[in-house]
């Protein structure tokens, strides 16, 4: 095999990577955009889609700031991330952190 003929190989080989790399990306982002089982509450998409979107507001130091926003204009409960919620009433907080009592 000549070098022209590895050059080319591994050119396609490196290409095929790159496609795969993108068209997971893209399988990923339609999943948490479309299909998750969170995919219906509301939120910024590029949230739902990755953790990034809220690591910027906190670098940028706009994170007090950031679940108030939200609220105002998304609702009571906000998705910040593809796995991630934000409630904002006394009701949710007991809900979601009450204690078992165990007979």
């Amino acid at each position: 095999m000549g070098l022209c003929a590895l050059l080319s190989l591994v050119a396609r080989l490196l290409a095929l990577s790159v496609a795969v790399v993108l068209l997971s990306l893209v399988a990923v982002a339609f999943y948490r955009l479309f299909i998750h089982p969170l995919a219906d509450i509301p939120g910024p998409k590029l949230a739902a889609v990755s953790n990034v979107w809220q690591a910027r507001h906190v670098r940028d130091g706009r994170a007090r700031e950031l679940g108030k926003t939200l609220h105002e204009q998304y609702g009571p409960v906000v998705r910040v991330g593809p796995n991630e919620v934000w409630f904002n009433s006394a009701e949710a907080f007991r809900e979601i952190y009450r204690t078992l009592r165990l007979l």
